[in-house]
């Protein structure tokens, strides 16, 4: 049995070496230590940082696709400026209006998705919390049979 300063050490170190792109069995050999555990500490390290992983990519993604929105509303603009200005010719101002009309298109998609994620992201907050409520719901009640039975 390990104390617990040595086991977060020897998590530290599977994380690091898995980090490294390391095969289970290659840090199994290195940490002498049994690829079970090492599966099991990768287990850990995933329930431990995977959801803030997961958390970040989901914000990136977020934040690039805000990004690209701005750029094609500025894109938008810059277009609609054209065909607005007396010096653009005909052709000129009927081609900058589709492209910008396409691009208005690109951007209601983007909102749509938005708004698509948003709405999957309130369902599951709110599914997870139900859930939650029901779990703390099942364990007073049986904690209270538990009493119950004891006091019996």
């Amino acid at each position: 049995m390990i104390s617990k300063q040595q086991y977060e050490a020897q998590l530290q170190q599977v994380f690091r070496l898995l980090l490294e792109n390391k095969s289970q069995e290659e840090i199994a050999r290195e940490l002498h230590i049994s690829t079970r555990t090492v599966a099991r500490y990768s287990q850990r390290i995933e329930n431990r940082y995977g959801e803030m992983q997961r958390q970040k990519t989901y914000d990136t993604i977020f934040l690039e696709s805000q990004l690209f929105k701005n750029r094609l509303l500025i894109l938008y603009k810059a277009l609609e400026t054209e065909v607005i200005s007396d010096k653009t010719s005909r052709t000129e101002k009927a081609k900058c209006a589709e492209v910008a009309a396409n691009i208005a298109i690109d951007i209601l998609k983007l909102e749509n998705e938005g708004i698509k994620a948003v709405k999957d992201l309130t369902a599951k907050n709110i599914q997870g919390k139900n859930i939650l409520d029901n779990l703390r719901n099942q364990s007073k009640n049986n904690e209270s049979n538990i009493n119950k039975s004891y006091k019996k």
